[in-house]
């Protein structure tokens, strides 16, 4: 980022108002001097208009005192408000600065060359400012790669390298059959490594599917169906739709996480729940509040599995995530032989 154009432009300015400044400063203490000797003079001639000499040596000592106690109380005065005040607050501004609030500024001060001054520094102050935004997010661009590259380790742990481990074993036990020249034990392998393969093929497409952006140009409602339809024709469950929310308008970002934990949740209905018919239900209990239930008649799980699940599974713990993304609210219920329950709810 190149640095800010106006600080030599603003220095040039300040240093062609320093003449000026000082010259009617100058002016004002010469008249302020004055002032007691004018004043003792006038003491002087009413007293006694008819002295020849107008000032007695007392007099002059005195007014030469006077002025001078005058002109240290008004240095003092001006040094105060014109010097002090500005470093008190440039030391406060240097105090957030070093803490990293990058926003502070400082105020104008009536005195030109300091005012100058203060102007620099707060262009450098927007300057700082603009370079730690910019800093901050390719942060968070570094931050949501390194977390897209964990949530693939994890999701091909769990799933595909799983799968292939399987695999590697049953390509053992077909090697041992082949050795004992039992035909039927031969087919029988033969089924279940092509069934292996074939569920190798289906986690790699649902992995590619979930790291590809759900296609939410539609509408919610049409993406979850194109997810359900999918469910259907890959793993034979039975899937229904219950849509009795009104059609709303949500913002990209909302609708796009929206999909996603839908797309999690089936996912874990087809990998985990071993269920016959999945079921999933938009509500809408007023305007602003949207309700999606996904259910399934899965074999489920106690309440404590549940929470050890979700403490070990990266799957769940990246759903909260999203709904946390989109100030949404999160819940999944469980019960052995009752199914799962995933709810989601919004308020719009």
């Amino acid at each position: 980022m190149s640095q800010p154009e106006p600080l030599r432009e603003s220095a040039t300015q300040t240093m062609g108002h320093q003449g000026k400044g000082l010259a009617r400063r100058f002016y004002v203490g010469l008249a302020m001097g004055l002032i007691p000797l004018f004043m003792i003079a006038l003491v002087g001639l009413g007293s006694d208009p008819g002295r020849a000499d107008l000032f007695t040596p007392a007099e002059i000592l005195v007014g030469a005192v006077g002025v001078v106690v005058f002109w240290m109380l008004g240095f003092a005065v001006w040094a105060r408000n014109a010097l002090l005040r500005p470093l008190t607050a440039l030391d406060v501004w240097a105090s957030k600065i070093r803490q990293g609030d990058f926003s502070a500024r400082l105020s104008d001060s009536p005195v030109g060359e300091i005012k100058g001054l203060t102007q620099n520094i707060d262009r450098l102050s927007e300057w700082l400012e603009a370079l730690a935004q910019e800093r901050e997010q390719e942060l968070q661009i570094q931050r949501e790669r390194l977390e897209q590259r964990a949530q693939l380790a994890n999701e091909l742990h769990d799933s595909l390298a799983q799968t292939l481990a399987s695999l590697k074993f049953q390509v053992r036990v077909l090697d041992d059959t082949l050795r004992q020249d039992s035909e039927q034990a031969i087919w029988h392998e033969m089924e279940r490594i092509e069934g292996s393969i074939d569920e190798a093929n289906l986690e790699l497409r649902e992995l590619i599917a979930h790291f590809r952006a759900p296609q939410s140009e539609y509408g919610l409602v049409s993406g979850i169906q194109r997810l359900l339809s999918r469910l259907r024709k890959e793993a034979g469950i039975e899937v229904v739709l219950q849509n009795q929310s009104i059609e709303s308008q949500l913002d990209s970002e909302t609708e796009t996480q929206l999909l996603r934990i839908v797309q999690e949740a089936l996912a874990n209905v087809r990998k985990h729940s071993r269920a016959h018919m999945v079921r999933v239900l938009l509500t809408q209990d007023a305007v602003t509040h949207l309700r999606i239930v996904i259910e399934d008649d899965g074999e489920g799980m106690s309440e404590e599995k549940t929470v050890e699940s979700e403490a070990h599974h990266f799957g769940l713990e990246i759903m909260r995530e999203r709904a946390e993304s989109i100030q949404a609210e999160l819940t999944i219920e469980s019960e052995p032989g009752e199914g799962t329950r995933v709810a989601i709810e919004l308020n719009l």
